[in-house]
């Protein structure tokens, strides 16, 4: 379970990697402030996966990547605040109508992680897996 969040997460980070290589080769100058979008992004990574590994893919500091993490922290609402999850009523296919190839699930939580699943034949336990995602780390 922990992996798939994981393996999704490491995804994330490689593709954040080439956004901030990108950003620190377009720069103006050398001593342009990093974005705040992709310090935002970079937090977000770093609830998932450890703030040195995060830290070294970037190529930032993991005491700066700390400091904007605790300041997301107390930027954020209270936790007495709840989320309630949103679902969409999916309704089966009219008779005589092909069924999908496959179907695609994506979950999103309140700090911006995301979760997609894909499968073709039977679905997976998706009720474990969503609880497990939905949960607080």
């Amino acid at each position: 379970m922990t992996t798939m969040i994981t393996v999704h997460a490491e995804e994330a980070l490689t593709e954040l990697a080439g956004r901030f290589e990108h950003w620190r080769q377009t720069r103006a100058t050398i001593r342009d402030r990093i974005p705040q979008a992709l310090w935002d992004q970079a937090v977000v990574l770093s609830t998932e996966l450890s703030n040195s590994q995060v830290a070294r893919r970037l190529r930032l500091s993991p005491t700066d990547l700390k400091k904007h993490r605790l300041a997301r922290q107390r930027s954020l609402p209270a936790e007495s605040t709840e989320v309630t999850p949103q679902f969409i009523e999916i309704t089966p296919p009219l008779p005589g109508s092909t069924l999908p190839v496959g179907t695609e699930i994506e979950f999103e939580r309140a700090d911006g992680a995301r979760m997609r699943i894909r499968y073709r034949e039977s679905p997976p336990p998706l009720a474990v897996l969503v609880q497990a995602f939905l949960e607080p780390a």
